[in-house]
């Protein structure tokens, strides 16, 4: 047995293997069916692996590159198979007794994509053979505890000439799980887990002669990312994480488990007792308190006048149940929108519900939304963030800037454009600081 790597995303989620499955040794059945086994892979080896991961707030950009090797006197016809575990998501896949598109029905593998010599190959699905259930409904137990949790197989054919160095390149976005709950005014969100597994038992021949693991921050905050296994295997340089090495025969103790984001809960409160109107947001963010709040006054750069008893000023940002709308040409692309608190802190992050969100939901698609925005903080710092085009509140992180905040300043540089209005829209900001001690919350009931 030989080395697998695989990718393991999502909740407890989607793993993906670079070449080949398990060997099962005819041991793994369901009935009289075998799982997924790959074909042909004894003579090819890795080179060479680079894998370069992008971890953003709520998904990672994850891209492979391999040099490998047919060490054979043959061509290799090879059949692999890349595996994705189950989720326990609730949304889950939705197959619904479907097979999916690989590149659309994998919710923690969108826009999947591989080749190999420059070549674009198919991956067909093939789901993993569950085992049976005894009289008493019980699921049996697996012997083998390797395919515990797949799903199945993305599986795709390759041939590779003999003592030739190929090319093969993997690309794909994982999402994390979204775990979130609320009671009351409490909310939950659960960590943001990325996984890739360098595990025993694969198919390719030999050890990987050499490689290199990059983990980049991608709009969170370099401080938060943390590597919770293998230990003692990555180095700081700069804002990433990378980890090189030579003939690597992994193990289990090499599987990758990184944590993009960390555990939140929101605890939407009065300020202090007095001011029942004053709400803001008691923030535990991984062990760390800060708080989000309002208290800021609020001016921009246009806009939309009024339209009878409907009006667009900046300070709706303030209420969470109206929109700012810029009032100028085109689709706001240049317009700003500007922050200045009343008490001036360094900033964590700032909150944002971009676009329209009244009481009519399709009034969100119709006026265009924020897409990329640059920040300006005290007119010297400046970095810019991407934005989903989604409803919910998200999180621009800041980092690498601890002076307190006089002006934070957004600039619309690029757009999510409506289907009937230009106006572009913003329905809810704020802003987000360090607190010296933890609050004396009671959670709700």
């Amino acid at each position: 047995m030989k080395h697998l790597i695989i990718i393991h995303l999502g909740l407890v989620a989607s793993v993906f293997g670079n070449g080949g499955g398990y060997f099962r040794g005819g041991v793994e059945q369901v009935g009289d069916v075998a799982g997924f086994e790959p074909e042909n892979t004894d003579h090819v080896r890795i080179m060479d692996e680079r894998l370069e991961v992008k971890l953003g707030p709520k998904s990672a950009e994850v891209s492979v590159r391999y040099v490998m090797k047919n060490e054979g006197d043959q061509a290799a016809k090879v059949r692999f198979g890349f595996p994705v575990e189950e989720s326990k998501d609730r949304d889950d896949y939705g197959y619904g007794g479907e097979k999916p598109e690989p590149t659309k029905g994998l919710k923690y593998c969108q826009n999947y994509r591989v080749e190999v010599g420059g070549k674009a190959l198919k991956a067909k699905w093939e789901e993993e053979k569950k085992p049976a259930s005894d009289e008493a409904g019980k699921e049996q137990k697996i012997q083998d505890h390797r395919f515990e949790g797949i799903q199945g197989w993305l599986v795709s054919t390759a041939t590779f000439p003999p003592h030739q160095e190929t090319e093969v390149k993997i690309s794909f976005e994982s999402g994390y799980s979204e775990e979130n709950w609320f009671v009351s005014d409490d909310s939950h969100l659960g960590e943001g887990i990325f996984r890739y597994r360098l595990s025993t038992g694969a198919a390719w021949a030999g050890s990987i002669a050499q490689g290199r693991i990059e983990l980049i921050p991608d709009g969170i905050d370099p401080a938060e990312l943390r590597v919770i296994k293998p230990v003692n295997r990555f180095k700081r340089e700069g804002d990433r994480w990378v980890w090189q090495f030579d003939d690597l025969e992994p193990t289990l103790a090499d599987d990758l488990e990184i944590e993009a984001r960390p555990e939140e809960r929101g605890f939407h409160r009065p300020y202090d007792a007095k001011s029942e109107d004053d709400r803001v947001d008691f923030i535990d963010r991984g062990g760390k308190w800060s708080m989000s709040h309002k208290n800021y006054e609020v001016h921009a750069s246009s806009t939309l006048p009024a339209d009878g008893s409907n009006h667009y000023d900046a300070e709706n940002v303030k209420s969470w149940t109206t929109a700012w709308s810029e009032g100028a040409e085109g689709p706001g692309i240049g317009e700003w929108i500007e922050m200045k608190p009343e008490v001036p802190k360094p900033l964590k992050a700032i909150r944002i519900r971009a676009g329209y969100d009244g009481d009519d939901p399709s009034l969100f698609t119709k006026n265009a939304r924020p897409k990329r925005v640059e920040v300006v903080l005290n007119g010297e710092h400046r970095f810019e963030a991407e934005l989903e085009d989604t409803r919910e509140e998200q999180r621009i992180a800041v980092a690498g800037y601890d002076r307190p905040v006089k002006s934070a300043r957004l600039v619309f540089k690029e757009v999510y454009p409506g289907s009937e209005y230009e106006d572009l829209c913003v329905s809810g900001l704020q802003l987000e600081v360090a607190l010296d001690e933890k609050p004396e919350i009671q959670p709700a009931r």
